[in-house]
């Protein structure tokens, strides 16, 4: 049980940290699964996502990556929230050559979005609609 305790960790609320964090683990060959708690809060870690994430691999030529870094975060709106609760983000995003996105429709899409996302080689943003924490 203690060896999700050296895998599984709280860090400060600073998105730029979570991010940074992520690639650093993703670089030095671990699965890093970095969650922003909402969409709406992925901004301050932008720069690390689409100039460090996104680019590690063309700019070491193919030698490196960081491809095993999954960035979730539950998107969207849900009829409540207002101003920071309720954003779109992937737009800015999806522009952005080196990363994938990706925004599951139901729960089975989820999973099965989620497993690709963890085993592909390249970073992946996974937009998790809020609306499905509530469906059954």
């Amino acid at each position: 049980m203690h060896a999700c305790k050296d895998r599984v960790f709280n860090t400060p609320l600073c998105e730029q940290g979570i991010v940074g964090f992520g690639i650093g683990a993703a670089v030095a060959g671990a699965t890093a699964i970095a969650e922003i708690q909402f969409a709406d809060y992925i901004f301050p870690a932008f720069d690390q996502i689409v100039n460090e994430a996104a680019k590690y691999r063309y700019r070491s030529g193919n030698l490196f990556d960081c491809g095993n870094l999954t960035i979730r975060a539950p998107w969207g709106c849900v009829g409540h929230g207002s101003l920071y609760h309720s954003q779109s983000p992937e737009a800015f995003f999806a522009h952005c050559p080196g990363i994938k996105i990706v925004i599951p429709r139901g729960p089975l899409q989820a999973k099965g979005l989620l497993l690709s996302c963890i085993a592909d080689n390249n970073p992946c943003i996974f937009f998790e609609p809020k609306i499905l924490y509530r469906a059954a």
